[in-house]
């Protein structure tokens, strides 16, 4: 065990020679950096008379290690060059992380008596010998299936679910899963992919994410959005890429590899994939929580859709503020441009806007001025549409002022309304509010540690050396809905030392980040999907139809 830590260290000191990919010619590199994204070669050495560690006294310890080695090394599709008589170390991270090797090479007849046949049928091997499962040459097949799916044009405002709905079909085909499709309204399926648990009387995990995705413009980007174009440096390129199809394929390949592995959970895991969450999510995850299908999965726990996080840490959303859209409407003396018309629409309105921006000031000073709060813990406001008018020379009887709020969870909301209806009377006589969107559910999932779920997700996470930030979504996701069924959520999507590119010009992510994520799953998953984690309920509790608004 001493002998894997003293190369491990060894090879971060010293130049490796590692065979590029792309061009198959041989470099020289003294740093990780330069190990990123490249085939190499690890060789594992002896371990002799090692004293006894906890590593080692299990095959998932064995395997855990050598795939820490990988992790330090910055290492991808290294080939395992094995010369063990007992594959003690070797053969389980061969079963169990086949899907980060490009090839393995016993050198000495390795002992299989503990591996099914099943087992080893899960590893393909190509001519030459080196193990690969099916994806593009030299790409890791993850890789391939990802940017697979970010080719389908899933985009608002006329996303093709059709298509989307018939990949994941395949899939679920493919990893023996069970698939149901449920129309929520017409043209809008939600289509969910379960692996049943060992104990039905237990409730499920919900890994939850969305379809569709926001629209673009072409001309802002450097490659085609749809494409998902992938640069010599790793970056993929396309819409989608972190906003969500990223965590639906790390979902699917978790699950894939667990399958793989023989791994059987007491909670059965359900894979929810819905429509329409780009755009409020009403013909989607709103409708699903309603509806007989939803409340036979017995929810107990979801995971749903985060952020990137640029530094080494990595973010997950405990709640979200609650999005109200408002329209201001004013009422005013019309007349002739030329005149000085007193009590106009557009008078009263500017004193409404004057007042809903200096609201917007206090709280980005507040936001600015403590380092402690994050953008989530304060209510933001933009004003986001004015209308009015009907030609140059005329004083419009009537203007509106559209905003968008985003009221922080800790905040009153009734108080916060009589608030928008106190700036409105102060406005003088005829100025009124109404509501485009007004959430009200607000919910709060606990990230107290002796909470059962949070619990089993952050220890999951503290086993990985993962270093997590909790914090209050700043915008909404489909979470909400969730949570106002009583379905306690979180969410994480496993993107650190990244960018927020979500909804922007040239959308992108690392493989070798996205490729973690799948990792990460596959650690989080058996925490989250034993009897330990949560107690066995379910939430009775519904919405009434309509009831975001």
């Amino acid at each position: 065990m001493r002998g894997v830590r003293r190369a491990a260290r060894r090879a971060q000191r010293s130049d490796a020679e590692v065979r590029s990919s792309a061009t198959g010619h041989p470099r020289r590199g003294g740093s990780l950096g330069a190990l990123r994204g490249l085939r190499s070669w690890l060789a594992g050495p002896g371990f002799g008379n090692s004293a006894p560690s906890k590593e080692a006294n299990t095959e998932a310890g064995r395997a855990e290690l050598l795939e820490r080695v990988l992790r330090d090394l910055e290492v991808h599709n290294a080939v395992l060059v094995s010369p063990s008589l007992s594959g003690r170390y070797a053969l389980p991270f061969l079963i169990q992380g086949h899907h980060q090797l490009r090839g393995f090479v016993p050198i000495a007849p390795a002992s299989t008596q503990n591996y099914t046949q099943e087992q080893f049928w899960a590893v393909k091997l190509t001519k030459r010998g080196a193990m690969a499962s099916e994806g593009l040459e030299g790409e890791h097949p993850s890789v391939t299936l990802f940017r697979r799916y970010l080719r389908i044009r899933t985009v608002q405002p006329e996303p093709d679910y059709g298509a989307a709905v018939a990949f994941l079909e395949e899939r679920a085909h493919q990893l023996g899963l069970g698939c149901q499709k449920v129309e929520v309204a017409p043209g809008y399926v939600v289509t969910i992919l379960t692996w049943p648990g060992t104990n039905p009387r237990l409730s499920s995990l919900i890994l939850n994410s969305h379809t569709d995705v926001v629209p673009v413009f072409k001309e802002h980007w450097s490659h085609d959005p749809f494409e998902a174009f992938k640069d010599a440096e790793g970056y993929i390129y396309a819409r989608g890429a972190q906003d969500m199809k990223c965590v639906s394929i790390q979902y699917l390949e978790a699950v894939r590899r667990l399958k793989a592995e023989g791994r059987h959970f007491p909670r059965t895991i359900h894979m929810t994939f819905v429509p329409d969450e780009e755009v409020g999510g009403h013909k989607g995850m709103e409708l699903f929580v309603q509806r007989p299908e939803f409340r036979a999965l017995k929810a107990g726990f979801a995971l749903d859709e985060g952020l990137a996080n640029p530094t080494d840490a990595f973010t997950v959303f405990y709640s979200e503020r609650s999005p109200w859209w408002v329209r201001i409407t004013s009422t005013g003396n019309p007349g002739h441009g030329s005149r000085f018309i007193e009590d106009t629409a557009a008078e009263k309105l500017h004193k409404v806007v004057s007042s809903i921006l200096t609201f917007r000031e206090k709280e980005r000073q507040r936001l600015q001025s403590n380092p402690h709060l994050k953008a989530g813990a304060v209510t933001s406001v933009n004003l986001t549409k004015l209308e009015g008018g009907v030609a140059y020379n005329v004083v419009p009887a009537t203007m509106s002022a559209s905003f968008d709020f985003r009221v922080a969870p800790d905040v009153e909301l009734k108080a916060f309304e009589e608030q928008l209806q106190g700036w409105c009377q102060a406005a003088g006589d005829g100025v009124t509010f109404d509501f485009a969107q007004k959430w009200t559910e607000s919910r709060v999932t606990s990230t107290d540690d002796s909470d059962p779920w949070w619990a089993a997700f952050s220890g999951a996470c503290k086993d990985m050396n993962l270093t997590l930030e909790p914090e209050i979504f700043p915008a909404a996701t489909d979470s909400r809905y969730l949570r106002a069924v009583g379905v306690p959520a979180l969410g994480f999507s496993p993107m650190n030392l990244t960018p927020v590119l979500l909804h922007d010009h040239d959308e992108r992510l690392h493989e070798a980040v996205f490729l973690r994520g799948v990792d990460i799953y596959t650690r989080l998953l058996p925490a989250l999907a034993s009897g330990l984690a949560g107690p066995p309920r379910w939430p009775a509790k519904a919405l009434a139809p309509g009831g975001a608004h």
